[in-house]
Parts: C-alpha cells; structure tokens; sequence
C-alpha cells in the first residue's frame, strides 16, 4: 500500500529508530533491513541500510533525489522478545491501515519505555530453575542441581544489579559470574563428595550471549559478514570475561575447576523435562509474551531433547545439534504463524539451552591456565583445551545453521493471528 510522501527526514529518523529498537532486542541483520525497507518503501521510498557495529547508516531514495542519515550507536546484546513482538505487531499494522509516520514513532515511544513484562524476582527464580535443569542436563548430581538453582538466582541478582547501573556489559558479566560462582563453590563445600563445578558452569551458562551469538553465525553464513564478525567478537570476549569471573571464583574459593571430562547422557525423557524446565527461565529472561510462553517451552524441550536422542542412537554431538536446532527453529516458525509473533521468539529460547557452553568455558578455563603455566602447560591440558575449543566452534555453528536453513524454509504464506 502505497501513501503520501511524508517528509523524507521523518521517514529516516522513524526508520532508524525501527532498525535500532530491532537490534538492540536481538533481531538479526537480514530481518532489520526486510522491515526498513518494507517500511520506506510504503512512504514511496527505496531504501539502503548498512548495519556496522558503529551504528546504522540508511540513505533514502526516490524521484526527487536520496539522503543519507547516520543513526546513533548501539550499546549492548540485550534480548527483548516481547519488545520485538511489539515491533511485530506495530508494522504488521503499518502495513494495512498505512499509519501516520509520526504516529508510528509514537508506537515505538511506547516499545522504548515498555521494558519487561516479568517482575526482576520471578525472572530471578526462573534463572534459579534454569541453572538447576542445565546443571542435571550436564550430569550433575542432585547436590549440584539443588545448589545450582540458589546459584542461578544469585547470578542473575548481580546481573540485574549491575545492568542497572553503568557497569559495561563485560565487565558487568563477568562480575556476575564471579559472584555466583563464588555463591555455588562456598555452599557446595558442605557437600565434600560432589565436584562444584558444574554450579560454577551452571553460574557462567546463564550469562552466556547466546542469541548474540547465534546471530553472529547466521550474518557471517549469510550476506552480512562485518556485522556478523563484530557480534562473533563482543560475544567471545563476554564468554572469556565470564570464564575469568569463574575461574577467580573457584581460586578465592580454593576449588579446582577440570577441563578434561565429558558430559554424561540422560534418559532421554528426563532429558525432556529438564530442557522444559530450562525454557521456562529463557521465556521469562527473554521476555517472551505470556500467552506464548508454553511455545518458548515446547520448542526448548524439542530442541535439546531431541538432540540427546540422537545422540542415544549413536550419531555425533555436532550432528545431533544441527538436527535438534533444525527441528526446534521449525516447531517455532509454524507456532509463530498462530500467534503472530517472530519466529525468533520461539526459535532463540529453543536453542539456547543448546548452545555448548560447558565446552566454552572449560575451553577458556584451560586457556587461562596455559597462560598462567606458560612454558610449562602439560601437553594433556594444551590438547584438551584445543578440543574443546573447536567441539565448541563447530557445535555452535551446527545450531547456527539448523537455525538458519529453518528459518529461511519455504513455507505457505499465512495471515498471522493479532496479538493481545
């Protein structure tokens, strides 16, 4: 639908503003410029965005000429979910009723002050919950999981503390994560028969950027390999800083934290229920509107439990990955068709809990103790840190692309449900 020109300056500030409000709350390049340029072209414009870790740079163009406007940066790896549903709805109807661009940007006043649906202490307790599940996902013994949940709650206390303030973001991650490492490695030495280790894995996969990173895979696999590269970047030195934070922890603490050993397989209908419980806290940190959360769940349990079946069928972790990504991200493109939402408001929370952070931050661990041992690294340590370096890349990059054929699959064009 095509309506008056609006003044071309009003256009490219509301459409900046669409661009940025969508990254910041964790969409991914390739979806930003579709809603722009959809946006623009309504208003009689054809438009460029270029998206670069400094900022947006959007030109304009038509019959009378073009323009060129720089938006402001973009701070952080913030996921909104509900934020970006909003987004959702406000251009879906743009796209019938042809709205004022003034009146658009009054819709996105709205978005910018909405903030979370969720009160700070139940996402704190979903946290709680999600480090618990994550810890018995990964083996732990139910001493671990029971002082995992207090340790996810006090992690994602000092996470919502400090992002309150004007912390930076990795420095406030990894404070986070020493304070709740250092939570679950105190309490754990009232159990002396059980290894706290995965508490203090449990505290830094929490706080682990994963939507950021996943993002990152797809723009670099995709025709965006600039932004891709800078997001790969701010997230693997995030999951460094969180690695420093634990690894403080757990010396202050006088524990060791292994980097050899594997992660055990559960039944695979326990495993179901404890990714279930997993996506529980996801929902609530990614704020996923509360009619929908039972989705963001459903998709979790299939992603990761899928995946653990695979693996009891014998096939490889990376390949049970990709198919577990590739099942999830599609229950969530055909959820997403009945409530109307993107398919990232399932599709993110039903592969985090996928994301082998386990791996990563006994990777980083392992490269921290290299550099403290220097020349005098045992080979053992060296090797197994370079596995688990590279389990972790190409785990990753397996979810990344399951995600990403998934969602780019043909599917019969539908008229999404209105939200609430």
């Amino acid at each position: 639908m095509l309506m008056d020109h609006p003044a071309t300056s009003d256009v490219a500030h509301v459409a900046l503003r669409l661009g940025r409000l969508m990254l910041a709350n964790g969409a991914d390049t390739g979806h930003v410029q579709e809603a722009v340029g959809a946006f623009a072209a309504r208003r009689g414009y054809g438009a460029h965005l270029a998206v670069c870790s400094e900022g947006l740079l959007l030109t304009l163009e038509n019959k009378q000429g073009f323009r060129t406007k720089l938006g402001p940066a973009i701070a952080g790896m913030a996921v909104n979910m509900g934020a970006l549903a909003a987004l959702a709805d406000i251009l879906r109807q743009d796209a019938v009723s042809g709205a004022d661009v003034l009146a658009v940007d009054r819709q996105l006043d709205a978005v910018e002050r909405s903030g979370n649906r969720y009160p700070h202490w139940l996402v704190m307790l979903g946290m709680g919950v999600t480090a618990a599940s994550l810890a018995r996902l990964f083996g732990g013994v139910w001493a671990v999981v029971s002082v995992s949940f207090l340790v996810g709650i006090a992690t994602q206390f000092l996470r919502q503390s400090l992002g309150g303030s004007s912390v930076n973001p990795i420095a406030g991650a990894a404070l986070a994560a020493f304070g709740g490492g250092l939570v679950g490695a105190l309490v754990m030495k009232a159990f002396p028969d059980a290894s706290p280790a995965l508490c203090l894995v449990a505290a830094g996969m929490i706080l682990v950027p994963g939507v950021p990173l996943l993002n990152g895979v797809r723009d670099t696999l995709g025709s965006h390999v600039g932004t891709g590269v800078s997001r790969l970047l701010l997230g693997t030195v995030t999951v460094l800083s969180i690695a420093l934070g634990l690894f403080l922890a757990a010396d202050l603490a006088g524990t060791m934290l292994p980097v050899e050993g594997s992660v055990p397989l559960l039944p695979i209908g326990e495993d179901f229920a404890f990714s279930a419980l997993a996506g529980v806290g996801y929902a609530l940190l990614f704020n996923v509107p509360a009619r929908a959360a039972w989705a963001c769940v459903v998709c979790a349990m299939t992603g990761h439990g899928l995946r653990t079946a695979f693996e009891h069928l014998g096939l490889d972790l990376t390949v049970s990955s990709l198919a577990g990504a590739f099942a999830a991200a599609l229950l969530a493109r055909l959820l997403a068709r009945h409530f109307g939402v993107p398919p990232s408001t399932f599709a993110f929370p039903g592969v985090v809990a996928m994301i082998p952070g386990s791996y990563a931050f006994r990777a980083g661990i392992g490269g921290l103790a290299i550099m403290h041992a220097g020349a005098d690294a045992p080979p053992a340590l060296i090797g197994n840190t370079i596995g688990l370096a590279v389990t972790a890349i190409l785990v990753t990059a397996a979810i990344a692309i399951g995600l990403s054929v998934a969602l780019a699959a043909p599917l019969k064009n539908f008229t999404p449900a209105q939200s609430n």
